[in-house]
């Protein structure tokens, strides 16, 4: 347990003391709150006005974009995870330590989802407090969003961190997990264009089903917890083994 803290530790703080990724984290935050004011949700079947457009009292407009802005913002914070390990030779390091590949990876991955928390409260909570005082906001579906968010970036950040343990360069690790989020993300767009056999699947395997039809509005399914648990154990149980058949080679 000790040893899993320490990577803990070193992870979250590396973050913390990086300039790129603080820089990355207030970009974050300063797309969300500007496409939450001025753009308002354009994209797809869930059409909504900006703020200042629609006068509600919500926060919609952000839950919305968050799972595009994961495609950028996630592979940014998981990118050198592994791949700078490797690039740098560190990697031989980490694994010598009397911890097994599996603690190491979990410690990783939650290293970078307590900073991915983090940023989501830095972003949405100065947001729901100007919405607060001009409006009467729901709280109780800030914090369901919020939560069904980290969850969310959590199946992401798990991806992410698969991805980053099969390159050497941070950018390959970077551009790949791109893709495979944004595969995600696109295939909620495309259900309504697909056959009937093909669009259920494709719906319930991208976040539209389990975020934005549930805890981004305020609601709480069993069934997406299974669904990003399952993400998680997925991405983390193909790091681990990727990691530990290094170590033995």
């Amino acid at each position: 347990m000790r040893g899993l803290v320490a990577i803990l530790r070193r992870e979250f703080a590396s973050r913390i003391d990086s300039a790129s990724a603080l820089v990355v984290t207030l970009v974050f935050a300063v797309v969300a709150q500007g496409l939450f004011f001025l753009l308002g949700h354009p994209v797809g079947s869930l059409q909504l006005p900006s703020f200042w457009e629609g006068r509600t009292a919500s926060l919609q407009v952000v839950f919305a974009w968050l799972p595009l802005l994961f495609v950028g913002f996630v592979p940014a914070l998981t990118m050198a995870a592994w791949a700078d390990e490797r690039a740098a030779g560190t990697e031989e390091l980490l694994l010598a330590w009397p911890v097994s590949g599996a603690k190491a990876v979990v410690a990783k991955f939650l290293g970078v989802w307590l900073f991915l928390g983090l940023a989501l409260l830095i972003t949405v909570v100065p947001l729901a407090l100007v919405v607060a005082s001009l409006g009467d906001l729901d709280w109780n579906v800030v914090w369901c969003g919020l939560f069904g968010a980290f969850l969310l970036g959590g199946a992401c950040a798990a991806i992410g961190l698969f991805l980053s343990a099969l390159f050497r360069e941070q950018l390959a690790a970077y551009l790949a997990s791109v893709l495979v989020l944004g595969l995600l993300w696109v295939g909620g767009l495309l259900v309504p264009s697909l056959p009937p056999e093909w669009a259920e699947f494709v719906y319930y395997a991208s976040p539209y089903a389990h975020f934005f039809d549930s805890a981004a509005r305020g609601i709480l399914d069993a069934r997406d917890l299974v669904y990003h648990g399952t993400l998680m154990t997925a991405g983390l149980t193909a790091n681990t083994l990727l990691v530990e058949g290094r170590r033995w080679k």
